[in-house]
């Protein structure tokens, strides 16, 4: 109507434009907090705190595991990729060990202490003396043990490793103690595949990392182990820490400490114990607090000395 005023339009209030990164940030995966899945043996237990046996982990190609040995394990070896799959349909077994606690005294067995033939091999099994040309190594809390498909080993008693492998369960035993089940049974031996796969030399290996502690800001990091199958090193986080997984997942398994982790729009508190997978594609994640913790990769990476973020050299 002429002279009345219009009566002003509501319009919607505008949205802020949100950045690429904060976009990036909420479609990016988020942490899973894994629980431990116990196996009991005759020998000890087993902590499975990264496996197919998790919901949503089964294409994963690392099995990590807490074995307490109550009791020594049987001397065994696992074959490669090419072997098991012909023999197995399965993947090999290269695996390390990281030795979280010990009694005074134990001790593991860890390849042989000299070269012998297959038929020595042979013999000393059917005649029980395979002990006596195996490589005694006295362990300590620290210790790290490279386990290449091939090696014989076996984990003492009074021993707790945190053990990182291919994602396999193939084992061939050679030596069992003659320990029986609690239905008075052997458990069964594998001598003709082990010796197949067997290598007959002292390992290559020593049990150390095969890198320094690297001091850089805000926590170290050491390289234990590296393959072509994983990467472990070891972080001890004295302040904080940031990575993505953009070239790859992350397996966190908290040793000492605690902490909190940020990151794909969680925040979650981290105690020892605890198992945490980082998917792949996560564009940042944040460690904050005082921690010790194995950190594991499926693969050797381009970036092996690092988390997963791509960062400037200091």
């Amino acid at each position: 109507m002429k002279g009345q005023k219009k009566q002003p339009v509501e319009q919607p209030l505008k949205q802020p434009l949100k950045q690429p990164a904060e976009r990036q940030m909420e479609q990016s995966p988020a942490p899973v907090i894994l629980e431990p899945i116990r196996k009991e043996y005759i020998w000890g237990t087993e902590d499975w705190m990264f496996s197919w046996l998790h919901k949503g982990m089964e294409k994963y190609p690392l099995l990590i595991k807490i074995i307490r040995a109550r009791e020594a394990l049987s001397v065994q070896v696992h074959p490669d990729n090419e072997f098991a799959r012909e023999a197995e349909q399965k993947s090999g077994k290269t695996e390390m060990w990281y030795v979280l606690d010990c009694e005074p005294g134990a001790y593991l067995y860890y390849g042989l202490k000299h070269k012998i033939s297959e038929d020595e091999f042979r013999k000393r099994i059917k005649n029980q003396t395979i002990l006596e040309v195996c490589r005694k190594v006295p362990v300590k809390r620290g210790d790290v043990f490279y386990i290449p498909a091939g090696l014989l080993h076996a984990i003492g008693a009074g021993i707790t490793v945190a053990e990182i492998q291919q994602s396999s369960d193939v084992t061939y035993r050679v030596y069992d103690y003659n320990r029986e089940n609690a239905q008075h049974e052997k458990r069964e031996l594998h001598i003709d595949k082990a010796a197949l796969v067997a290598g007959f030399m002292p390992p290559l290996a020593g049990h150390h990392p095969m890198g320094p502690r690297i001091q850089k800001n805000g926590y170290s990091r050491t390289l234990l182990v590296q393959c072509p199958y994983f990467v472990v090193q070891l972080y001890e986080i004295e302040e904080n820490l940031e990575g993505d997984t953009l070239q790859g997942f992350r397996s966190l398994l908290i040793l000492e400490g605690e902490g909190v982790l940020t990151g794909g729009g969680k925040s979650l508190r981290l105690d020892a114990g605890m198992s945490i997978c980082l998917p792949e594609g996560m564009e940042f994640y944040r460690l904050e607090g005082k921690m010790k913790l194995l950190v594991s990769t499926g693969e050797e990476s381009r970036e092996a000395s690092e988390p997963g973020r791509t960062e400037q050299k200091e």
